[in-house]
């Protein structure tokens, strides 16, 4: 392949690479009502009957309204805490936003974030329940491409060190395709000149 047409994939690779580290920084920006729901527990039960289930609540802006309901579980058969967290994460950081023992067979509360974080949710299930959580807010449907800012930073680097070695590989080529193109052209005028001259020598004893 040559190196011009190598030039031409890098410049479309270096142009998808730049679209990617722009999409990876922008999109995360871009926040609208969201709603997931989960069916519990997430660990199952084994030998007791108990466990603890946690999940994770994107990042959410500060004052935001998060909406907690869960249904179809067992009377007063479950612990909830909502907490702040880090990103990916559903460790607590700091005190907990909701500590909850619903009486009854269903929940819904509103917490509102303390400030612009990930959020996650533990739930205590006793006696083998099964329920429902749903969780609804304002986040980023895009939230987990910022995982991918050093591979687009890599990607991007890559990208452009390749365009550049391959528009100077493709200028040396051209050049000495120009060169090689000339040199034919100044052989074959060469070669005309002395059939030219031979032409001539060879008239001028048949006009004697």
């Amino acid at each position: 392949m040559k190196e011009r047409t190598w030039r031409r994939v890098s410049l479309i690779a270096f142009a998808l690479s730049l679209l990617f580290f722009f999409a990876v920084i922008g999109l995360p920006f871009f926040k609208a009502p969201q709603i997931e729901s989960f069916w519990g527990p997430s660990v199952p039960y084994k030998g007791g009957n108990e466990t603890l289930s946690g999940y994770y609540i994107p990042p959410v802006d500060a004052q935001k309204k998060i909406t907690i309901t869960i249904l179809y579980f067992s009377k007063a058969s479950l612990d909830i805490t909502v907490f702040a967290t880090g990103e990916g994460s559903i460790a607590p950081q700091g005190p907990p936003l909701l500590q909850e023992r619903p009486s009854g067979t269903s929940f819904s509360t509103e917490v509102e974030s303390t400030q612009s974080q990930a959020y996650g949710v533990y739930i205590v299930s006793y006696n083998r329940t099964e329920f429902l959580l749903t969780v609804a807010s304002v986040w980023s449907p895009f939230y987990g491409l910022r995982t991918f800012f050093a591979p687009a930073v890599a990607f991007v680097f890559a990208a452009g060190v390749a365009t550049y070695y391959f528009t100077l590989a493709a200028r040396r080529e051209e050049v000495f395709e120009k060169a090689l193109t000339e040199a034919r052209a100044g052989s074959a005028a060469a070669v005309r000149l002395r059939c030219s001259g031979t032409g001539e020598r060879l008239k001028y004893p048949q006009n004697m």
